[in-house]
């Protein structure tokens, strides 16, 4: 059974909070910045065909000037298709480093045990004919104090008393023994 330090390791994520900063900072590539490059490789990629239809002395606007031109606009997209997929290649291998470093076996486990509590609760609710959803802001403030106190009193490493005489009070006058305690006549006040 968890207790104690165990319990705030779990529950403490602030230990690593890059870890979760990372999960939900995520950059993708937008659409525009897409278009924007599939646009500049047609440019830059058209440009020489429409040189070569020059240099090969191909009549402006000609079928084989189209199809120059079409064969370089293929070229471009190809082009393009391909360094996209290079992007989202290494967009899904950054995602998948940081979600094994965000997503280990430990925090699955937890998540794994807090939905049979949570299970367990809404089946005891029903057996109760109740609803836990309509319970819950009761519930839970309730459910954090026990929890906090009982992390509180767990966590903590337990201390000895003071002594009397570390609190500076003197010792009693009398002493007398257990089977004394008890007995009804002659008690010792």
């Amino acid at each position: 059974m968890l207790f104690g330090t165990e319990v705030c390791r779990i529950l403490d994520s602030a230990k690593e909070p890059t870890k979760w900063e990372k999960v939900s900072e995520q950059e993708f590539i937008t659409v525009r910045i897409m278009i924007k490059i599939i646009l500049s490789l047609s440019i830059i990629i058209q440009i020489p065909f429409i040189a070569m239809a020059e240099m090969w002395s191909v009549e402006p606007f000609s079928f084989e000037w189209w199809m120059m031109q079409f064969f370089g606009f293929v070229m471009a997209t190809n082009l393009g298709a391909v360094i996209l997929a290079m992007i989202a290649q290494d967009s899904a291998t950054k995602i998948g480093a940081i979600q094994s470093t965000a997503f280990t076996a430990e925090f699955m486990e937890g998540v794994e045990t807090l939905t049979k509590i949570m299970t367990t609760f809404n089946e005891t609710a029903s057996e109760e004919n109740e609803s836990l959803d309509s319970q819950i802001d009761e519930f839970a403030p309730a459910f954090y104090r026990l929890a906090l106190q009982y992390l509180r009193t767990h966590a903590l490493p337990s201390e000895e008393p003071p002594t009397l005489d570390e609190l500076g009070i003197p010792a009693a006058d009398f002493q007398c023994e257990d089977s004394e305690l008890f007995e009804s006549e002659n008690p010792k006040t």
